[in-house]
């Protein structure tokens, strides 16, 4: 089994400020893979393999991380604000839209019944001759029913 290591235990080995780290694996989720660099216990805390370790002193290589970098991290965090509205918002409208797609379909379904456009009627007829071949047209809805009865002209 690999060492895992904390993120205080990370800064020490690296001589990376852990504020430094934070803020990377914070602000750059895309770098830093879960299982690959980090791994997450239990309890959720971040946990640091040794291949973590060495991208963190490459990334220390590149970026010549101090202190200033803390601060300079702390003042650039506007992106990271924008992200996370971001994705509350993004959580939300799914929420809302789960929530309001069965009685939207119904909705669209009744329309395609008592106002069917040529494509509706198209879509309807496929769908109902593919259940007739399958042998389960027992399974369509009765709403299809009055559809069928008209659509037979052809």
């Amino acid at each position: 089994m690999q060492n895992l290591y904390t993120t205080p235990e990370a800064a020490k080995i690296t001589d990376i400020p852990e504020s430094t780290i934070r803020s990377w694996l914070r602000r750059h989720p895309g770098v830093f893979q879960i299982d690959a660099h980090v791994a997450i216990d239990e309890h959720g805390q971040k946990l640091w393999t040794e291949a973590g370790i060495e991208l963190l002193h490459s990334r220390r290589a590149t970026k010549n991380a101090t202190e200033d970098d803390a601060e300079f991290d702390a003042e650039s965090d506007a992106p990271d604000l924008l992200e996370s509205l971001l994705e509350e918002d993004a959580q939300r409208l799914a929420r809302e839209y789960w929530r309001q797609l069965p009685g939207r379909t119904l909705h669209r379904i009744k329309q395609m019944r008592d106002n069917p456009t040529p494509e509706d009627r198209e879509v309807v007829t496929l769908s109902v001759n593919a259940a007739l071949n399958a042998g389960t047209e027992h399974l369509l809805l009765p709403t299809y029913q009055p559809m069928l009865l008209e659509g037979d002209e052809t």
